[in-house]
């Protein structure tokens, strides 16, 4: 029994198992650290690119401290990386819609004539806004370097720290990305405003193959500034060819 004792103390597989952890994970530092962070964003932004036009059908469940969950339904038709028209589905929204071209957005309310002008940031339900369908490709907006890596869920990550190019004017001037090397996929995204506080962030919970394309499936956004979360659940996407005519504001200034 004492030589039993004797023998677990002096083992080294203990140490040889923490040695070995730590040495992978400097392994991986170092991997990540020789990848070219602009390839890694281009790969990630692969699953956006591969719907230049489309039909989302989306489901957005906002739950808040206190309330009830409400679960807001919406059609988005997309175009580009520029031009969408979003629809609000429930029975109480009825006609109302979000077009944003280019930097501009308008909110269209029904029974009413002129359309409204809005920012970007302009929420839809809960943390879900209207940036959120812009489609925009990090890769062409930002500059990035390797902050670190991290493990996420269990998945290795690269984090990549990402600032506006000069004369781009995203909604957020800062990003934090986590993206999953081995797959090349955004898990989380971390929203920083000029001050450096942290915005929102968002989880890119789930992908999954829609008619044969890998394309996002759920995501959970986090508002630092208002309580509460907001899941986002891509319900279907449907390649469609789209006329210029659909994100047309009538009687916009």
């Amino acid at each position: 029994m004492f030589e039993k004792e004797r023998f677990a103390r002096l083992s080294p597989l203990p140490f040889l198992s923490k040695s070995f952890f730590l040495f992978s994970l400097v392994l991986f530092s170092e991997a990540a650290s020789s990848q070219d962070p602009a390839a890694l964003l281009a790969r990630a932004d692969r699953v956006k690119e591969a719907w230049p036009e489309v039909v989302l059908s989306l489901r957005v469940t906002t739950t808040k401290p206190g309330a009830p969950p409400f679960t807001g339904m919406f059609s988005v038709e997309a175009k580009g990386r520029d031009k969408s028209r979003i629809r609000f589905l429930n029975p109480s929204d009825v006609g109302k819609s979000v077009v944003q071209v280019g930097d501009d957005v308008w909110l269209l309310l029904p029974n009413t004539r002129n359309p409204i002008r809005v920012p970007k940031s302009h929420r839809l339900e809960g943390g879900f806004s209207a940036a959120d369908m812009s489609r925009t490709r990090f890769a062409e907006d930002y500059d990035a370097i390797v902050e670190r890596t991290d493990v996420l869920n269990g998945r290795s990550c690269v984090v990549l720290r990402l600032t506006a190019k000069p004369g781009k004017r995203p909604s957020y001037p800062v990003v934090r990305v986590w993206i999953d090397e081995p797959e090349g996929l955004y898990r989380k995204a971390v929203f920083l405003v000029f001050s450096g506080k942290t915005a929102r962030e968002t989880v890119f919970d789930e992908y999954r193959p829609y008619h044969g394309v890998l394309s996002l499936a759920k995501m959970t956004i986090v508002d630092a500034l208002r309580p509460g979360t907001t899941v986002v659940e891509y319900l279907d996407y449907e390649k469609k060819s789209l006329p210029d005519s659909t994100f047309e504001v009538k009687g916009a200034p």
